[in-house]
């Protein structure tokens, strides 16, 4: 085989591999994060004073994993809002929690959630103020 030929046949499976590529590109499923972005981006300013009271204030949450349960322990006994559980990858396995406190903690069963990397939004108010904390948990 001369250097023609083999010039030819290396454009031939390149060509190949981009056209696979390509094709497998478009097989690809990628959900956003929030089908409501651009709502979200107007209101980025009440995150931002919301993640500063968190913040200012020390009441943060904390979230531990244990075997059958995601415990979450708020510094306030009477917080109202709600723990959103994105999954990175799919939009399918979301899950959206009303807070209902049983002595300052919840738990959340692990049961129903699929295994994975999960950024957690808790979103409360309590006493007259707006908190929010995100923080990102792995589910096994």
């Amino acid at each position: 085989m001369n250097w023609g030929n083999r010039i030819v046949l290396a454009f031939i499976c390149f060509a190949g591999f981009i056209g696979y590529m390509v094709t497998r590109a478009f097989q690809e499923d990628f959900d956003l994060v929030a089908e409501d972005y651009y709502a979200q981006e107007i209101n980025y300013e009440q995150k931002l004073v919301k993640l500063a009271n968190t913040k200012l204030t020390g009441r943060s949450v904390t979230i531990k994993q244990e075997i059958k349960h995601i415990l979450v322990e708020f510094p306030d006994k009477s917080a109202e809002g709600t723990i959103k559980l994105y999954h990175l990858s799919r939009e399918l396995f979301d899950k959206t929690y009303e807070i209902d406190l049983k002595d300052g903690v919840q738990l959340i069963a692990k049961a129903g959630l699929v295994p994975g990397n999960y950024r957690v939004n808790i979103n409360w108010k309590a006493e007259g103020q707006d908190f929010l904390q995100e923080s990102k948990i792995f589910i096994q």
